[in-house]
């Protein structure tokens, strides 16, 4: 089971992260309840690979509150849990999950690419510093988070600005410049990802 990861960030904040290398029949065949109770929500995936990201959220889900939580979506496309505050993230191979009962949390995850570096100035603004791949990829992710944090906002990239923090080498700041609010974003780089996650 390629469960990378379950840990608490914060005492009721939870990330974890799958790396999807199962087949839907095998995560169907390893967890019956798993087909049972999401059989038809899989099955109206008409790609194979969003079918794999649905059973390793779900998959997910269960490993970190030992429940079979239903995924549902607001008008605006943010993921709901009832119960629970959630951000969930796909990459090609990865799913990451960020849940909270008392915060409001956020989560991004990308796979390492020099892509990223093709698309920059779409994202980055002139007043940012990322010189290499990882810091493009990590200004990426902490703006995708801060974007899903303040999703009512609908921020465009020019509309946040990051910036590395003295304290801590794993963390950003984010600046919501439509509020003009502070936020932190936390980061974690791998030889495979980046994630990024931030909570209230």
């Amino acid at each position: 089971m390629p469960l990378l990861s379950v840990k608490n960030v914060s005492a009721d904040v939870r990330l974890g992260i799958w790396k999807i290398e199962e087949s839907v029949e095998t995560f169907i065949s390893s967890s019956p309840a798993l087909s049972l109770v999401y059989q038809q929500e899989i099955t109206i995936c008409h790609s194979e690979v969003r079918r794999l990201e649905k059973l390793a959220v779900y998959s997910l889900l269960w490993e970190m509150t030992g429940c079979h939580l239903k995924l549902a979506h607001n008008a605006a496309g943010k993921p709901m849990v009832e119960g629970w505050n959630i951000s969930v993230s796909h990459t090609k191979g990865y799913a990451a999950v960020i849940l909270s009962q008392t915060s409001e949390v956020a989560v991004d995850i990308e796979y390492i690419s020099n892509r990223v570096s093709r698309i920059a100035d779409k994202f980055m603004r002139p007043d940012e510093d990322a010189p290499s791949v990882i810091d493009q990829l990590i200004n990426w992710c902490a703006k995708e988070t801060l974007y899903k944090f303040c999703s009512s906002q609908n921020l465009q990239y020019f509309e946040m600005k990051i910036s590395s923090v003295d304290f801590s080498p794993s963390k950003r700041h984010a600046h919501n410049l439509k509020d003009d609010s502070l936020h932190v974003v936390c980061y974690e780089i791998t030889p495979e990802f980046v994630v990024a996650y931030m909570w209230a």
